[in-house]
């Protein structure tokens, strides 16, 4: 791995669906009840030993989407998830521990079908999502198969919690719950030692429950990263006059990055800026 990777400014930015579908193609897909998306980048090849890489995306519209992973480069084929509103939404077909098994299998068929070739195997799997759409990543990184085949995690203002009862009392440090923050130590722990990448982006949008914020110091302290506060100005991504960033935390191939802001704005201009994130890594050589 190079430098280590550079946060972006995340100003806002007005969306719009592109005027023509861009070149490639789009394949719906189901299993079960859960319906999804497949995309193929036009002239996409399968390698000649058959091992391939994809992108798998939670949450969102599916123009906006793929129209974020195109920003950032993308030359492989991507799977979206738009299952509606709320975590439960996400959570609840993945707690089929088989499920996410069986979606990797059918894009492996698809895709072998389409490109007239025999062998197909997912070697390695990127993960992104955005507000919800963790609902469903953090039922996947609770089992060891998956955990091996993915390379990196991305999440865009996309962590929350339940509070720890214990810790709701009066005079009481409330904490996210156990539960809810325990599935992503295996994970977080690879990446702190530099064998995975983890990537959370998140406002400082209150909730009732824990929101992004308090999910992120949770986190933070599991790994021991050391957090580096960033004055206004001081950097590009300080110098927003809206959402400019707060603080860093890094510790091998694990970064919190955490930006002000309090509104619905600020939640929504970190999947606005998703593709930033991602070429930050490439820059880096975190590839």
């Amino acid at each position: 791995m190079g430098s280590k990777p550079v946060p972006p400014a995340m100003p806002k930015r007005a969306i719009a669906p592109p005027a023509t579908q861009p070149a490639g193609e789009m394949i719906d897909l189901t299993d079960g009840e859960m319906k999804f998306k497949l995309f193929i980048p036009p002239d996409y090849h399968i390698p000649a030993d058959g091992k391939i890489n994809v992108t798998v995306h939670f949450h969102t519209v599916y123009w906006f989407i793929l129209d974020e992973h195109l920003r950032r480069g993308l030359n492989e084929p991507l799977v979206m998830f738009a299952l509606g509103e709320g975590s439960s939404v996400y959570r609840k077909p993945f707690e089929d521990v088989d499920r996410f098994w069986r979606v990797l299998r059918l894009i492996e068929s698809t895709l072998a079908q389409r490109m007239s070739t025999r062998d197909v195997t997912i070697r390695q799997v990127d993960i992104t999502s955005f507000s919800a759409g963790y609902g469903a990543v953090r039922e996947i990184v609770k089992q060891d198969r998956y955990v091996e085949l993915i390379r990196r995690v991305i999440l865009c203002d996309s962590l929350y919690a339940s509070w720890d009862p214990a810790t709701t009392q009066p005079g009481a440090t409330s904490r996210p719950a156990e539960e809810n923050i325990g599935p992503w130590r295996k994970f977080i722990a690879l990446a702190a030692a530099g064998e995975k990448t983890f990537v959370l982006t998140h406002s400082m949008v209150p909730t009732s429950y824990a929101n992004t914020h308090a999910c992120a110091k949770a986190l933070i302290d599991i790994v021991n990263a050391p957090i580096v506060e960033i004055k206004l100005n001081e950097t590009a991504a300080a110098s927003d006059p809206e959402y400019p960033i707060a603080y860093r935390a890094d510790i091998g191939r694990f970064h919190v990055w955490g930006y002000h802001g309090e509104d619905a704005q600020a939640h929504m201009t970190h999947v606005r800026h998703m593709a930033e994130v991602w070429k930050s890594l490439d820059e880096c050589g975190d590839r």
